[in-house]
């Protein structure tokens, strides 16, 4: 709704002790879109106050703005000032409130006079008066900022605009339409790393997540976090603990080596978790990105750009980026698809690990050599798990829902094909699901019936979520299980093996993607 202009004081609120001209930036601000300043007081004290963090209040978000300088002074005043961006986004600008520029300015000279050390205000606004506010927020410092939620335009010209004010600093944020804009931005602040104002640039949306990452490294004064558990007020939005505790943003420099994974849905990977902890308890000085992206070549042109050192495949580039390799282990070769590259001399060199995790995890439990075993599905995780285990001297059996797909693998693999709807009536060492089958957000269907299924061993590749109705089913049956967790994490950790040459460290690589199943990324 729009400001009650007639409740703004005549005296300014802001503490005495306070010179808010000088107090220095902290390196992350947590953006918060509180319905109510009690919420944001809450979420600012469950964070904690430190000299590095800071807090951007979004208050277009508020359902009253009725006595807001007073209650807000209040607030930052119990929580003794922390630094605070206030931010008042009108829907023309991407954000809430529905007043017009005058009330917005009445709102943010509020929050100024309330004790927020800085105000920003978007070029829309800005535009649309005739006279500048600037002077109004004295002494917050001001932030113009332009946001572009379609596309990344050039930025160049988008700065030279903003940067004609006569502000403490400029934000630019657009959409990522790909990763290759993460390099205009870039570009942009290594051009502009020592003007002033100072700059803040960063890509929203999924395939923007890299520059958020790399904002330090890349000059930026200081970047945007948000609370995490789905309160990302921006699209590619990370969340502060992971900002922190996967990513280590303060501690990147130019010696960092990058890896990353690259697919079409990278943004939602838990990799970045597994691989970026392994990497941090082995002293190594690397980092690993989610590169999402619909284009292989988008993601060849980054990965180039940025001299990445190694990374993982995913759908749907498992076969095309074998393309662009020097050099192929045999079984990838085989099975025709490739989940690991290396750098090494300058030459890509690939692996397929997928394969190698089937084998080690089922090696555990049965003797394969001369094994029974049925894959449930024909897709690229079965092929892998299947030119492996032959390759083992196990008996392989496929079945799937399209039988003329399951014939077709089992013909090039040297396995028999199973018709699906007498799969259930066999008698095998273990059976495989290699189908997504049972998969959030359809966890309650099971792929095959264990009721005739005569089996020891149940491995479910599926492993979100890590405990599927299948092999709820067949611990309840006394059978022995493997999640698909098990297996992410062997073959994440051959990965790191062959990018570092150094052992995997499991254990924590397991713990970090239990810990993001249950604590998302973003939002």
């Amino acid at each position: 709704m729009p400001y009650n202009k007639r409740v703004v004081h005549s005296n300014v609120l802001t503490a005495p002790e306070l010179d808010l001209a000088k107090s220095s930036s902290p390196r992350i601000f947590v953006s918060l879109a509180p319905t109510s300043l009690d919420a944001a007081e809450a979420h600012i004290e469950s964070l904690g106050i430190s000299a590095s963090l800071g807090f951007e209040l979004r208050l277009d978000f508020l359902q009253n703005l009725t006595g807001l300088e007073t209650d807000l002074h209040k607030m930052l005043a119990r929580l003794r000032y922390p630094q605070t961006i206030a931010t008042c986004r009108r829907a023309e600008a991407g954000g809430k409130f529905q007043g017009s520029v005058e009330d917005q300015i009445a709102v943010l000279t509020a929050a100024a006079r309330a004790g927020c050390q800085w105000i920003d205000i978007e070029i829309e606004s800005v535009n649309a008066l005739r006279k500048k506010p600037f002077k109004l927020f004295d002494p917050a410092k001001v932030i113009v900022s332009y946001h572009n939620y379609k596309s990344t335009p050039d930025l160049a010209a988008v700065y030279r605009r903003l940067a004609r004010f006569p502000v403490e600093a400029v934000k630019i944020a657009s959409h990522a339409r790909d990763l290759q804009d993460n390099l205009k931005v870039l570009k942009l602040l290594k051009s502009n790393r020592r003007r002033h104002p100072r700059l803040v640039a960063l890509a929203m949306g999924s395939s923007g997540i890299c520059s958020r990452v790399m904002a330090f490294r890349w000059g930026c004064p200081f970047t945007y976090a948000s609370l995490g558990n789905h309160h990302a007020v921006a699209s590619g939005q990370l969340g502060i603990d992971h900002m922190r505790s996967v990513y280590h943003v303060d501690d990147l420099d130019e010696r960092t080596q990058l890896f990353g994974v690259v697919g079409k849905h990278s943004s939602m990977s838990l990799s970045p978790a597994m691989q970026n902890i392994a990497f941090q308890a082995k002293r190594v000085n690397a980092l690993y990105l989610p590169c999402e992206t619909g284009r292989l070549s988008d993601f060849l042109k980054f990965a180039r750009s940025l001299k990445f050192a190694g990374f993982s495949i995913t759908m749907p580039f498992k076969q095309a980026i074998m393309r662009e390799l020097s050099w192929m282990d045999p079984l990838s070769e085989q099975i025709g698809a490739c989940n690991t590259v290396a750098v090494r001399h300058g030459k890509w060199m690939g692996w397929n690990t997928d394969s190698a995790a089937v084998v080690e995890v089922l090696a555990k439990r049965l003797r394969l050599s001369g094994s029974r075993i049925l894959i449930l599905g024909a897709g690229g995780a079965a092929r892998a798990a299947a030119y492996a285990l032959v390759a083992e001297k196990v008996d392989v059996f496929i079945t799937a829902r399209r039988d003329a797909v399951a014939r077709r693998l089992a013909r090039a693999v040297g396995a028999e094909a199973v018709p699906w709807e007498n799969a259930d009536g066999m008698d095998v060492d273990a059976v495989i699901n290699a189908t997504p089958l049972g998969m959030v957000p359809h966890s309650d269907v099971h792929p095959i019936d264990l009721a005739r299924l005569r089996t020891r061993v149940v491995f479910d590749m599926v492993y979100y979520p890590v405990e599927t109705r299948f092999l709820s089913e067949a611990r309840g049956r006394g059978l022995v299980t493997i999640s698909g967790l098990e297996m992410l994490v062997a073959q994440g950790a051959r990965q790191f093996e062959i990018w570092t040459g150094q052992s995997a460290p499991r254990a924590l690589m397991e713990q970090a993607v239990r810990q993001s199943l249950s604590h998302p990324a973003a939002g």
